[in-house]
């Protein structure tokens, strides 16, 4: 048997990789798969939020899904909230228990039947406010600020940046973040970006501290940053930084687990000093970044290792995927980063970025969860000419000759990069 605790990317990837052959138990606190990567969009947009609350009751064809709170775990024992007898038995345990991050992007609801009135009202809140801030720059920041601005276009869209650069981390070539800069700036007349600088702590209405668990309405109807730059805010969302969901494993696995709570591991994703227990997702330290990318890549790697272990054979050494990133700006903009030859990267324009990420992967999600289409629906994926005639700026005619696929005559007045 193999539990796996977290139905995250990595959870449900490993656990489906596993079914056929093992005795797959997934443990999960929520009754569905939050797909958040489009939460950016849900957050303005509830009848699309609809699409990313995925159910688990396709995945597995022969595990189980248990909806559960674990209370703690050993390299042998799980034990969950209100049941007085732990799961034993497995051969294998896997923790991907993630991160909680601030609301809207992660929710804190156990049922899937709480969360869309819980987005409702922050659309609602979205459409009425005349100032609106984001902290933080990176693809959740950008994503969340300028589908905001897309959609309110007379609404005062600022993101607070901590750096002097957007991706400027080195994980990208440079490119790639000054070609977003580039979009906001002309595409987006209602956004403004501050770099270099962070938010004095905010207050919110009532007096209360504001956490980074929810978004904020701040007192006064403003914020301050560190530089004395006074930004009028009616609302505002935290785009950064995240926090290991590490209460579960803290007690027994303390000797492998860093001081932020993530969890050391050996090269074959095993939890050091802990064989046959594995990690996976943002918790797991061998990363090298807390992406669905990185988290698909962990589940391939421990299924692996699990089917070559149960044989006798040697498990494989992880090896970390190489970066990628596509950043949607609002429903026409966007800009990649994608390998490319020998180390190279490539930076995809806009066109690339919204045809590839239409629907923000719901679909796909759907599928990979083992349902037929986004509700169970069959369908062909894809953008449709309306779409892609808003993306690249054509007429109706054109669109529809692109997407059955002839070719159209390429409007040189127009940057696609």
């Amino acid at each position: 048997m193999v539990v796996i605790i977290g139905g995250g990317y990595a959870g449900t990837k490993l656990a489906k990789a596993l079914d056929e052959e093992f005795n797959v138990v997934l443990i999960d606190r929520k009754d569905y798969f939050l797909h958040n990567v489009g939460t950016p969009r849900g957050m303005v947009d509830t009848e699309f939020m609809k699409q990313l609350l995925i159910p688990y009751t396709s995945l597995l064809k022969n595990g189980h899904v248990i909806k559960g709170q674990v209370e703690k775990m050993t390299d042998t024992e799980v034990h969950l909230q209100g049941q007085e007898t732990p799961i034993t038995g497995f051969k294998y345990l896997v923790l991907a228990t993630g991160t909680s991050y601030a609301f809207p992007y992660k929710v804190p609801h156990s049922e899937a039947a709480d969360v869309i009135p819980q987005y409702a009202e922050i659309a609602d809140k979205i459409s009425k406010a005349k100032n609106i801030v984001c902290v933080g720059a990176g693809s959740t920041g950008l994503e969340a600020a300028t589908e905001i601005a897309c959609r309110q276009p007379e609404t005062k869209v600022t993101i607070v940046h901590s750096r002097a650069k957007i991706f400027d981390d080195g994980t990208f070539k440079q490119a790639f973040g000054d070609k977003i800069e580039e979009h906001i700036a002309r595409s987006f007349p209602n956004v403004t970006v501050i770099k270099e600088d962070r938010l004095n702590p905010v207050e919110a209405d009532g007096g209360e501290v504001a956490a980074q668990a929810k978004y904020v309405e701040p007192a006064g109807g403003k914020v301050v940053t560190q530089k004395g730059i006074e930004i009028p805010c009616d609302l505002l969302f935290w785009c950064v930084g995240g926090r290991y969901n590490f209460a579960s494993y803290e007690e027994h696995f303390a000797g492998a687990m860093e001081k932020n709570g993530q969890l050391k591991a050996d090269q074959s994703l095993q939890i050091t000093g802990h064989p046959r227990v594995f990690v996976a997702g943002d918790i797991c330290t061998a990363g090298p970044w807390n992406t669905v990318l990185c988290a698909g890549a962990h589940a391939e790697c421990i299924a692996a290792n699990i089917k070559l272990d149960h044989k006798g054979s040697s498990m494989k050494a992880f090896v970390p995927p190489r970066a990628l990133n596509a950043t949607q700006l609002g429903t026409t903009m966007g800009v990649g980063c994608m390998p490319g030859p020998m180390g190279t990267q490539i930076v995809l324009g806009h066109f690339m970025v919204q045809k590839l990420k239409w629907d923000c992967f719901a679909t796909n999600t759907w599928k990979e969860l083992g349902h037929k289409g986004v509700f169970g629906v069959e369908s062909v994926a894809g953008p449709g000419a309306d779409h892609l005639q808003n993306v690249l700026h054509m007429n109706e005619d054109d669109a529809q000759k692109l997407t059955a696929g002839l070719e159209v005559q390429a409007d040189g007045s127009v940057d696609h990069t």
